[in-house]
């Protein structure tokens, strides 16, 4: 199961509670999923959970994290599975924050990220006083309270000078990963996930950029307007499945994210002057 974050959440309101405003989002689940998932994260997230438990699956090792601990994960995509609980219940805490959110912690309270270090994914253990923060805000899912997105805010500011206190050079590499990483945040984003991206629209959803701050932010980063990265980058994604397999070309448009054969060969003859099938033709003579 593959979920993109925290989109999946805004299009799926009512299997979670919600409390948001443009800058941080936080989101309460009771729901276990059995399956392994494939988060695709596309901002930065800290997990707070209340029962159960949840395995991170990298590349070379697992780590997984019950109610004794907290997990900061920058954004990026990662395999995950979730882990039942007491009495079979599961309930979990999620807050997203973006770089925004960060620069502005760091300026807030005048701190200096002084490593060269860099921590994507960050467990730390939780004692009492992390417990007492992860309550208060789970309690401001269970009553109605007037401007609980700040009180939620306060917490989280709370919880991240709590780490940075108890473990600063390790979540001062985890702050320092996304000040290093700011500048080339979206271009990781849009391809990292490019075989979802079918549309100008999905680039916006998945970047959470307007398409003016979208268009503004690819002509800096590609000297480009949106679509015609778009269109360059399913071409060339295209190639590499005609040179490297076997899939048809009807297959190829549709992995590449084309409504119609017949549009996909329009496309693909305007940009390298030959159809798919000549260009694969000529490939496997040379």
């Amino acid at each position: 199961m593959t979920i993109t974050l925290p989109n999946y959440i805004l299009e799926n309101k009512e299997l979670y509670q919600i409390i948001s405003d443009d800058k941080i989002l936080v989101s309460k689940s009771t729901i276990y999923k059995k399956d392994k998932l494939f988060l695709r994260n596309s901002v930065h997230i800290a997990i707070l959970l209340i029962n159960g438990g949840k395995t991170l699956h990298l590349k070379n090792s697992d780590i997984s994290i019950d109610t004794t601990d907290i997990l900061y994960l920058s954004q990026g995509n990662y395999f995950m599975s979730e882990i039942i609980g007491n009495e079979n219940g599961y309930e979990s805490i999620l807050v997203f924050f973006d770089d925004e959110y960060v620069f502005n912690f760091i300026k807030r309270y005048n701190i200096t990220v002084d490593t060269d270090e860099q921590e994507d994914v960050l467990p730390l253990k939780r004692d009492e006083f992390i417990n007492t923060c992860i309550g208060t805000i789970n309690k401001y899912f269970e009553k109605n309270i007037e401007n609980s997105i700040d009180l939620v805010k306060l917490k989280l500011d709370e919880i991240f000078l709590y780490s940075l206190s108890k473990d600063k050079e390790k979540f001062a590499a985890f702050l320092n990963k996304i000040i290093q990483t700011k500048s080339s945040r979206i271009k990781y984003i849009l391809e990292e996930n490019l075989d979802i991206i079918n549309s100008v629209d999905d680039m916006c959803k998945l970047t959470r950029l307007n398409s003016k701050a979208l268009r503004k932010e690819m002509n800096r980063l590609y000297n480009k307007n949106p679509k015609e990265w778009l269109d360059e980058r399913r071409l060339h994604r295209a190639v590499t499945l005609l040179k490297n397999t076997q899939k048809s070309i009807s297959q190829i448009a549709t992995s590449c994210g084309y409504s119609s054969v017949s549009w996909f060969i329009i496309q693909f003859k305007k940009y390298y002057k030959m159809t798919p099938l000549l260009y694969r033709e000529q490939k496997v003579r040379e």
